[in-house]
């Protein structure tokens, strides 16, 4: 049996964060619902790991905050030591970055 660990998410871009070694990109995904028979919508904001130097340059030079992305990726689990305390975190590490459309001028 062949396993799979893919996640895909198409959203806007809010904040850009460079990091020393990975890139980081919030994408926010709108997900509606009925309840009651009131449609109600919440937003899902997932914070993606770019690892890729190159990929990381690319987004830099050509995304920007309110830009729609499609972005597959992978979920990692890893631990650390700080402070003499073991954290963990869960990461959404970027196979997969396209730009979709930019923003809208107002």
């Amino acid at each position: 049996m062949r396993a799979i660990n893919r996640h895909t998410i198409l959203g806007h871009v809010g904040q850009i964060i460079p990091l020393k070694n990975v890139l980081k990109v919030n994408v926010a995904a709108n997900r509606d619902w009925l309840s009651d028979g009131e449609r109600k919508t919440a937003t899902d904001w997932v914070q993606i790991t770019v690892l890729d130097k190159a990929q990381a340059d690319w987004i830099s030079n050509n995304v920007v905050a309110g830009d729609v992305v499609y972005v597959e990726s992978r979920v990692a689990n890893t631990s650390y030591e700080r402070d003499g305390e073991q954290v963990y975190s869960t990461d959404v590490i970027a196979l997969l970055f396209n730009l979709v459309s930019k923003k809208s001028s107002d």
